[in-house]
């Protein structure tokens, strides 16, 4: 009986033993786990914060080149308006009857902004030799652009 109890004692602290090596192993094999995701999300974070970097410069460069094409647009509107009022010059020195043949051959939206940009005494001595059809449509449209100017 004391060779039973010997040997279930010693079988007892075999197997606990065993279990606390596999506890053990498990306890450690947890924490390599651990170790191994903490690694990957730093890896992740880090290739995180390079994208954004990268976004940022990209961010950058389409700032500057819209503010770059917006004043490209603004040379090209300036070059634009000084030639329109060149040619509005152009419009008045010309005798009434003249410029009125050659407005009547423009569209009405290119003989309002004309018309527009003569002095109102010369525009109105070519106006009054436009045909009337067109001088009607002209008129129209310079009220519709002087209603929303007020507004």
């Amino acid at each position: 009986m004391l060779k039973r109890a010997i040997i279930l004692g010693i079988f007892i602290t075999i197997i606990g033993i065993t279990a606390g090596t596999i506890i053990g192993q498990q306890t450690t094999s947890k924490e390599s786990s651990q170790s191994i995701e903490e690694e990957r999300i730093k890896i992740l974070k880090e290739d995180l914060a390079k994208k954004t970097e990268e976004l940022k410069k990209l961010r950058e460069e389409i700032n500057a080149k819209i503010k770059e094409q917006e004043e490209i647009k603004a040379q090209i509107e300036k070059a634009q308006s000084e030639n329109f009022q060149r040619l509005a010059k152009i419009y008045e020195s010309m005798p009434p009857e003249e410029a009125a043949t050659r407005i009547e051959k423009l569209d009405d939206d290119t003989a309002t902004a004309l018309i527009l940009a003569i002095k109102p005494r010369q525009a109105a001595k070519i106006l009054a030799n436009v045909n009337p059809e067109k001088a009607a449509v002209i008129s129209k449209k310079i009220v519709k652009i002087k209603e929303k100017e007020s507004k």
